[in-house]
This record gives C-alpha cells, structure tokens and sequence, in this order.
C-alpha cells in the first residue's frame, strides 16, 4: 500500500494530529491505558550552530495525558515526543527536556483545581543509529534502590519529590526496525520503516504482513497524505531544507580540512625556522 512517509515532519504533525491514533500510539509504546490526551503546540525547532559545525532540525510534540493506573485510580502526566532525522548534539534534547520541567498543569486534588508540576515521559523517535545501542526500542525506567542494603524497593514511591525529579524515556531507532516483528509495537512501528520507501522519497510502499487495527488507523490517514497538494509541497520544502543544511555541512568540513592543513603546514614551517 502506497502511504506519505511519516518520517516527514509536516506528515507525523498530520498523522498525530488525529488524536485517536496519537493515543493509541502512546499507549501502544507506553504498554499503559490513556484514557485522554490533549496536545500541545507542535514546534520544530531548525538552527545552525556556529560553534558545533552542525545543523539540527528536531520536531518536538508534548501531550498532556491522563493514565488509568492499575489500582483504579488515574494519573496525570507529560509525555515530550522529540523526532530527529539526522544525529546532532545532545544539549539540543536537554535544553526542550528542561523546558518542560519547568512546565506546569491544572491537577484536581481533593476537588480542587490547582497548577502543579507534572511527571514526565520522553519518547525520542530517531532516524538515524546511536552509537552503542543495539536495540530497535529501549526503555529507561526509574528503578528505586535502596543504596544501603543494595536491594530494589518492593514498590515504586509515589512522593512527588522521587516522582517529578526522575522521568522515564523510550528511545526509537528506525533504522533498527526489522520486517520479522516481535510484538505488537515493533509490528506497528514498522510503517515509518525507511526500506518501503519508493523512488520518490515521499512515499513508502508499505508492506506489513499483519494488520491491526490501529495500523488500519495510520495506514488510512497516511494514504490520504498522498492526495494533500498542500502536504506534498512542504514536504518539497523540507527536502530543499535538507539539501542546503547537508551543502553547509559539507562545505563548513571542506574549510575546516583546509585549516587544519594550513596550521600542519604552519607548524613544519615553526619548526623549520627554528632548526635554522
């Protein structure tokens, strides 16, 4: 089946938009019950650094969701999607990370509306392979020890000093996923499985063997993707973006070769004289 590449940021912005797929998507990854969602305002964030030599373009998507907990009960949280195709320094997810901590949300306590801080779960959606991570999906969980006796907590402390100081994450390496899926994440995961895509990068030929309905859900709204003239021409835009980002990338390397020869050759030079 022909589907927009959702690796495009303008086609995930589409695709999460509708927030019936979103929330069963999270809940999917998450391995938990959202009962509710409300987004917050997308923004995709696009510099270049001077000083790193590099160019970034992360898009970044925060939900506030309301979890149904196992004892009945219902918890209210902040999970921060960040997507990135290309890798790039690790003080750019740190700086969004922060900003959200210092966030905060209307809660009900004892019926009454207050503003407070909320826990955190980062999911981080990569196009690219982190160095040593072998996994597709990792997932990096507070794990509570007492540090005296060296034992892990029978249970997980629910005071909100522990709570708002320690978040989860989910790291999501798309190069990583593989056609024989193990679960069902993976399995839905695999539409954003750059080997479908077709000689126009826009589009994948989506091959899943096995169908659920959630993935009906993506399949549908992505095919729709195709037909958006306004959809394509952005993509069209983010390929330029990317095209110019990478020639100033390339060109910035060049110089910096050419630099790192000439003070070689300044330094023979030292030498020489100093012989001499």
């Amino acid at each position: 089946m022909l589907i927009a590449n959702p690796i495009y940021d303008t086609v995930f912005k589409y695709l999460m938009e509708d927030l019936d797929i979103a929330r069963e998507l999270l809940s999917l990854i998450l391995n938990t019950e959202i009962v509710s969602l409300s987004v917050k305002p997308q923004e995709i964030a696009m510099e270049y650094s001077i000083a790193e030599k590099t160019a970034i373009n992360i898009y970044r998507l925060d939900f506030v969701a309301v979890f149904q907990e196992p004892d009945g009960s219902t918890k209210k949280a902040l999970i921060e999607l960040q997507k990135s195709k290309r890798s790039t320094n690790i003080m750019r997810f740190r700086r969004y990370l922060g900003e959200n901590y210092q966030r905060e949300d209307v809660v009900i306590e004892n019926g009454i509306e207050v503003k407070k801080p909320l826990e955190i779960i980062t999911i981080y959606l990569l196009g690219f392979k982190l160095d040593d991570v072998p996994v597709a999906i990792m997932q990096v969980k507070n794990c509570f020890i007492n540090a005296i006796t060296g034992e892990r907590l029978p249970y997980e402390p629910r005071d909100q000093f522990v709570r708002l100081l320690n978040h989860e994450s989910y790291t999501i390496q798309i190069p990583l996923l593989t056609p024989n899926a193990k679960n069902k994440v993976e399995l839905t995961l695999d539409i954003f499985n750059q080997r479908y895509k077709t000689v126009n990068e826009h589009i994948l030929d989506y091959q899943g063997l096995h169908e659920t309905p959630l993935l009906n859900k993506i399949m549908q709204r992505l095919t729709r993707a195709i037909a958006d003239e306004k959809m394509r021409r952005q993509m069209d835009i983010e390929d330029e973006i990317e095209s110019e980002l990478q020639n100033l990338d390339s060109q910035i390397q060049k110089y910096k070769q050419e630099l790192q020869q000439k003070d070689k050759e300044i330094e023979e030079l030292k030498k020489l004289l100093s012989k001499k």
